[in-house]
């Protein structure tokens, strides 16, 4: 069989059979394929480092839905890394069930050379053959001495890995490339940083591991890209600088100098873009939710569609699955978050932009029915828990373009007009960090929009992500925008004055732009 006919074969395999290759793994294989196809992603290292943990702590052997989940995060490309992944960990009878021949598969993926790969991260591999080829005692002391370096470096930043096994230095792995103490850069392993590896190799005798990590970052490398040496500190590039010049466009600011704990989010795991777009209200409702309708009928909102294609083109150049909906009733708001929540779970980001009505602290369906902003955030932050753990912390974005007018007090004595409450809670302070809110109008007053250009909050928005993204992080990028959105002034001196509230814990900066 060629390369092309084989191609064809991988690219067939359907995603039912996943569940038949997993429960031909033992737990060991399944240590070592979930490290090879999570480990390129922060995110996906982090819920599969979970996922590994809890089933040690259980019975390995249960049935689980690793590969399942993972070909749902990545629908596109799930086939032919998981081949190779298997190739790699030597999974011949699995591979055999499947329909290929090992022969051809070996002369394709070449699992036998470390470094060398088509799919699956190169550096990855090199890492998976070291743990390979340890002793027990000598994964021990590598496991103890980089944990300990770790632990120096990353006082109180976070709880240390409860977890004891050193046969699973892959684990070991995962949780370092989730503090960032190790980083494996793109596919060229550029913005790659393994030397904490490299240098504990080097000291305790293990040279032929040591240079292995050096010939994959040098043999991937490109041309431009200053090579590693056995004796001297990898001069690589960074790796979130790197992406964001390569990324920005050509009015974008200059890259600054970042903090050490600066989050960068990446294209390939952005994450979804969720945009509720409200333009005809009406009025069609049940009789028991007739109190929750709004005082007077909503007008149509002319040039909000401005606004979506702005937030589409925008979200999308940065690697995000915008999907956005016209015209959404109050509880169809709530399932569609909560929808976007459930897929979020190995991300790196949830954007949600709602354009309404609005009224203080509350947003407006499109059956006239408001919903309190307070709780579509508890919406973001509560409904999936596993979100929020010490290794993965999903960032939420929530932009809010509505007025914030006061309610009629008399009507508000009445009960009449005021939002549903959906009674979404959540369970402990912290579920509400990584997370940042931006209204366009500080409560009590109305949000602008131009029936043909669109919002003045939303525009500014899209204008100072495109400008800046690339250099500054998204709370600074919210502050220019206040400061241009408040200096504008209407036909009649009309002016307004956004809103931000910000509780992430580091700074944060969007995925880098396409060209």
């Amino acid at each position: 069989m060629d390369g092309s006919n084989l191609l064809i074969q991988v690219d067939s395999m359907d995603v039912n059979d996943l569940v038949y290759v997993e429960r031909d793994l033992n737990f060991r294989q399944k240590v070592g394929l979930c490290f090879l196809l999570f480990g390129d992603v922060d995110a996906d290292a982090a819920f599969i480092l979970q996922k590994l943990l809890a089933m040690t702590g259980g019975d390995p052997r249960q049935p689980s839905d690793l590969l399942t989940q993972y070909s749902k995060s990545r629908p596109d490309t799930w086939r032919r890394q998981l081949v190779e992944g298997l190739c790699i960990i030597q999974a011949r009878q699995v591979l055999r069930k499947l329909g290929f021949q090992w022969s051809e598969l070996r002369l394709h993926y070449l699992p036998h050379i470390a470094g060398i790969t088509l799919h699956v991260h190169p550096l990855l591999k090199s890492l998976y053959r070291i743990c390979e080829d340890l002793t027990m005692a000598q994964s021990g002391r590598l496991i103890l001495e980089v944990s300990e370096r770790v632990g120096r470096q990353q006082a109180g930043a976070g709880d240390p890995l409860r977890f004891y096994d050193t046969s699973f230095l892959e684990i070991f792995l995962l949780d370092w490339l989730t503090r960032r103490c190790i980083r494996l850069g793109d596919l060229n392993a550029t913005g790659s940083d393994v030397q904490l590896l490299i240098e504990h190799l080097k000291f305790n005798d293990m040279q032929e591991q040591a240079k292995l990590l050096i010939d994959t970052i040098n043999s991937n490398a490109q041309e431009s890209q200053v090579p590693v040496t056995v004796s001297g500190t990898p001069a690589i590039k960074s790796e979130t600088l790197a992406d964001s010049q390569q990324a920005a466009p050509a009015t974008a600011s200059a890259p600054a100098l970042r903090r050490a704990d600066a989050l960068q989010l990446s294209r390939e795991n952005a994450g979804i873009a969720l945009i509720i777009n409200q333009q005809k209200f009406h009025r069609d409702v049940s009789p028991e939710l007739k109190k929750y309708l709004s005082p007077k009928n909503l007008e149509r909102r002319d040039g909000t569609d401005v606004d979506e294609r702005r937030l589409k083109e925008v979200f999308s150049s940065m690697g995000y699955q915008v999907e956005s909906h016209s015209n959404v009733d109050h509880m169809e708001i709530v399932h569609m978050i909560r929808n976007a929540c459930s897929r979020s779970t190995i991300r790196d980001s949830l954007v949600v932009c709602i354009l309404s009505h609005g009224i203080d602290g509350a947003v407006y369906g499109a059956n006239s029915i408001a919903l309190r902003i307070s709780e579509l955030e508890n919406v973001l932050c509560s409904d999936v828990p596993s979100l929020y753990d010490q290794t993965h912390c999903l960032i939420k974005l929530l932009f809010i373009q509505a007025c914030q007018v006061e309610t009629d007090k008399k009507l508000a004595e009445n009960q009449h007009g005021q939002p549903f409450p959906l009674e979404a809670t959540t369970q402990s302070p912290g579920q509400h960090l990584h997370m940042l809110r931006a209204n366009s109008t500080v409560k009590g007053f109305s949000a602008l929009r131009h029936t043909h250009n669109g919002s003045w909050f939303i525009q500014s928005l899209c204008d100072n992500i495109v400008k800046h993204s690339a250099s500054v992080h998204i709370a600074d990028i919210l502050m220019m925008v206040t400061k241009e959105v408040s200096g504008k002034r209407g036909k009649n001196n009309e002016s307004m004055v956004p809103d931000t509230n910000v509780r992430l814990t580091q700074h944060v900066y969007l995925p880098p732009r396409c060209q």
